[in-house]
């Protein structure tokens, strides 16, 4: 079964997917390398955090694939502010793109962000994969991104007009570019913990768990059907 690499941001939102595929049975063994990481060699999975922001996290998933690959894919996924308000928490977004609002040349003027385009098959094989009557939507559309906690709802709305992202978080736009330097499928899946307002900080404590576990049910329920072959 092809391998695929699972990258997350930071080791609270791996240890959380740890937990969850523990709690269904798959036991995860932990890999001696530089960053927090663990294989689930049942499900050919490698997870790992990669690390916080764009730029960490696309030298930590450049690590995890020089050091462990190869891969057929790579998922980053973790959580995220949600920017469409009709987004609740727990809901998960499969990224049709990863927008990078934040890159802004000045020298010509400020142009449109880059946007990273998801592999299409990857992204219609997970949706494929999705559970009956879970509590929770899947949503697809594009995931913005940048080194910028959006935590006010006039800054949720500019990005929104902006971008027209569903949600809003900091590094999918480094591991899209990490996964198109070594030529491997790219899709960001995240799962809302927050409306990406002043309450951000309080909702993404409480709500990390149960979003992540969403996330995890979604991720699982691909990882065991032979639709992920891409």
């Amino acid at each position: 079964m092809a391998q695929v690499l699972l990258v997350t941001p930071v080791k609270k939102e791996l240890d959380s997917l740890a937990s969850f595929f523990g709690s269904r049975g798959y036991g995860a063994e932990v890999l001696d390398c530089r960053v927090p990481a663990f294989t689930i060699e049942t499900l050919s999975l490698v997870c790992a955090a990669a690390g916080h922001g764009k730029a960490q996290f696309a030298i930590g998933t450049q690590y995890i694939v020089d050091s462990h690959g190869p891969f057929t894919a790579i998922v980053a996924a973790g959580v995220a502010g949600a920017l469409d308000k009709g987004l609740a928490a727990g809901d998960v977004v499969v990224g049709t793109e990863s927008i990078e609002h934040d890159y802004k040349p000045r020298f010509h003027g400020v142009g449109p962000p880059p946007r990273h385009a998801s592999a299409p098959e990857l992204v219609a094989s997970i949706r494929s994969a999705e559970p009956g009557e879970t509590g929770f939507r899947v949503l697809t559309g594009p995931i913005a991104g940048g080194d910028e906690d959006i935590i006010s709802p006039a800054r949720a709305e500019n990005l929104k007009e902006l971008t027209g992202a569903l949600c809003v978080a900091w590094e999918g736009a480094g591991g899209a570019r990490a996964a198109k330097f070594n030529d491997i499928p790219f899709v960001e899946i995240r799962a809302v913990s927050d409306a990406a307002d002043d309450s951000a900080s309080d909702d993404y404590k409480f709500n990390l768990e149960a979003s992540m576990t969403n996330l995890g049910i979604l991720l699982l329920r691909w990882l065991e059907t032979d639709r992920r072959q891409i």
